[in-house]
């Protein structure tokens, strides 16, 4: 029998890239994987704070309420769905902290209970919601997927947070975090002895996109003729599409030719970029998964523009793999874990729309080097679960 891995993703989304739905679809031919999947309220949108609180209950409801259920996928993994408690439900009332400390205890008897029935033998686990406890029999390992803006907390609370950290550290058979600087940090602060297991993409979905298909769309998009400044993703505040289209509107006179996409959902930035239409801002709204991979290839230049925090300086951001898969040169603000990589296709600018307008006209000039394919396709989300496989398999028993 091969083992049985039971996946807890941070969260379970259908609209995006989820780092550990990726290696569980990969994992299959290792491991009898089973896919814990439930709504979170925190992957939720709208374009008021009014209308996000609201549907954020109810999403957050809807989970709690959920029955158990099982379905079998057409990647190979097991679909589970079960009863999740999330904090929204009671912060109000009891405070965050409390709050969070009593959705743990509720998702941890549900969690033991799937492992017992399911006769599982790994857990990699990425929500915080089930806590972490060593169970008998089972190698559980922990997975670290970004880091939060800490400059927004109290150094109380952080000395707390940090503290929980260290303790799963000793609850687990092994850790893996989504970024060098981020195992060094975590290292460095908590004591967590951590691996990195960056985050990745499909190259070979990515890279066999059909032409006729790419120049169809650029053909639905009015960019045919025109050179495509693409930025993909779902649109939070946090996301400096403002940082973008003011770079473009800055880089227009210089590359009159330019279209600026705001690829996926953007409900907080819809004034903006409705304001800017006439001047070549194309929204296209939702995408589905499916068409992404089109998308990254119809684009000329990737953009990731999130403003610098430790939310964003330790993250391992999809979308940068995915738009190099295609052979495409991106602009970025300087986020640490990028200087750190220091990949040759993408140019790191301050974050002014002066500097990116720069970086804009320097792209367009830019041609990808076939060497530059080796350093991508380390990045193949197989590549990642064989790590993680390799890992897992190969460890045995207490580490601590």
């Amino acid at each position: 029998m091969r083992p049985r891995l039971l996946v807890v993703p941070h969260i379970y989304a259908d609209d995006i890239a989820v780092r550990e739905i990726e290696l569980a679809r990969r994992l299959t031919s290792k491991f009898e994987v089973f896919l814990l999947k439930s709504r979170h309220a925190l992957h939720v949108d709208g374009k008021s704070a009014f209308t996000r609180r609201v549907k954020q209950a109810g999403v957050a409801l809807s989970a709690a309420l959920r029955s158990r259920s099982q379905s079998k996928a057409s990647d190979g993994t097991s679909i589970i769905e079960v009863p999740v408690w999330q904090p929204i439900l009671a912060q109000r009332l009891v405070g965050v902290e409390r709050a969070s400390a009593l959705c743990r205890l509720r998702n941890r008897q549900t969690l033991r209970g799937l492992v017992r029935d399911l006769g599982i033998t790994h857990v990699l686990l990425a929500n915080e919601l089930f806590g972490v406890e060593r169970i008998p029999g089972v190698r559980t390992f922990f997975d670290v997927v970004d880091w939060f803006p800490e400059e927004q907390f109290s150094s109380a609370r952080l000395g707390r947070i940090r503290a929980a950290i260290g303790a799963i550290d000793k609850q687990v058979d092994g850790t893996f975090a989504v970024s060098q600087p981020l195992c060094e940090k975590l290292e460095r602060e908590c004591g967590m002895q951590a691996s990195p297991l960056p985050n990745g993409a499909d190259i070979a979905r990515l890279r066999s996109v059909a032409p006729a298909k790419v120049s169809a769309l650029r053909q639905r998009l009015g960019i045919a003729e025109h050179f495509a400044i693409g930025y993909i993703g779902n649109h939070g505040s946090f996301t400096g599409v403002d940082l973008a289209v003011n770079a473009f509107l800055a880089a227009r006179q210089r590359i009159p030719n330019a279209r600026l996409l705001i690829i996926g959902p953007a409900d907080t930035w819809s004034a903006l970029l409705e304001a800017n239409r006439a001047a070549g801002v194309i929204a296209t709204g939702n995408v589905a998964p499916a068409e992404i991979a089109e998308y990254c290839n119809a684009i000329d230049v990737g953009v990731l523009a999130q403003g610098k925090s430790a939310g964003t300086d330790f993250a391992f951001q999809i979308k940068v793999v995915e738009y190099s898969a295609c052979r495409k040169c991106v602009v970025s603000t300087p986020l640490l874990n990028w200087q750190r990589l220091a990949w040759p296709n993408i140019i790191l600018a301050e974050p002014n729309p002066q500097a990116w307008a720069d970086a804009f006209v320097r792209a367009r000039g830019m041609s990808w080097e076939p060497a530059w394919d080796r350093i991508v396709e380390a990045y193949d989300w197989q590549v990642l679960a064989d790590i993680a496989a390799k890992a897992m398999i190969g460890s045995h028993g207490d580490r601590n």
